[in-house]
């Protein structure tokens, strides 16, 4: 419990509701970190996705479109994977599900970041029981647009090349631009790029990932994962790198 969570419990500033809330987000951390560290864990695409609805690492994601992509990383059995933007650990979860044993997987999340805030460091213990197999997961908590940044995915991948990148980090126009500029470079020839939100976005104006995968995808061979087109919210995008 952070310092100033545990001040308001002494001082009263906490009501009751509130303070029944706060124990139950931690009754269900320490389940969830019980499970993972001690009675195994899901082994299939369908029952990882159900298993992290329940619990605090969830997925901001349409069904249907987040079992496609499971589907597809299954296939491709990537080695090295970059996710940016991880906020609640549901597609980190995930992605660790379908990687092969050995695998290496980095996190890239701003903490209090402007779309969907990032993940507390109290959440940290959890992620890092998502590895299995002898996978190796690094966790950077900074800003995938500064190059210092880009430095520290280089040194992690030790001069191999990405076979999976996910971009749900900033959703401006610029910003996921950024980010695929950025690091789609570090991608093998046949490797994936995907994004989420490439639907348009109804309620959150700022959101344009749609917009510049609708400039991007015209030069690659690519595939849409979008389960209603009027849905105004979602989808995923994945291009084939040459």
């Amino acid at each position: 419990m952070q310092a100033a969570q545990a001040a308001s419990l002494f001082d009263g500033s906490i009501g009751h509701g509130d303070m029944q809330k706060l124990l139950l987000k931690g009754v269900r951390y320490i389940k969830c970190y019980t499970e993972l560290a001690f009675r195994g864990r899901p082994d299939t695409i369908e029952a990882t996705i159900d298993y992290c609805v329940d619990r605090p690492i969830l997925m901001t994601q349409v069904r249907s479109e987040i079992v496609e992509l499971g589907k597809l990383l299954q296939g491709v059995a990537p080695k090295r994977s970059l996710e940016i933007g991880t906020n609640y650990g549901g597609t980190l979860f995930l992605l660790c599900t379908v990687s092969p044993p050995g695998a290496q997987i980095i996190s890239v999340d701003l903490g209090g970041g402007p779309f969907g805030g990032g993940y507390p460091r109290r959440k940290i213990p959890l992620y890092r029981k998502f590895p299995r197999n002898g996978q190796k997961l690094r966790l950077i908590r900074a800003d995938s647009h500064l190059p210092e940044t880009r430095v520290r995915v280089l040194d992690a991948l030790q001069g191999d090349r990405l076979d999976y990148l996910f971009i749900d980090g900033d959703h401006t126009y610029e910003g996921v631009r950024r980010d695929f500029e950025m690091y789609s470079p570090l991608v093998r020839s046949d490797g994936l790029v995907a994004f989420h939100d490439i639907a348009k976005h109804r309620r959150e104006p700022a959101c344009e990932v749609d917009k510049f995968w609708n400039e991007i995808k015209q030069h690659y061979r690519h595939r849409e994962l979008i389960e209603n087109p009027n849905q105004g919210w979602a989808g995923i995008g994945v291009l084939f790198m040459p």
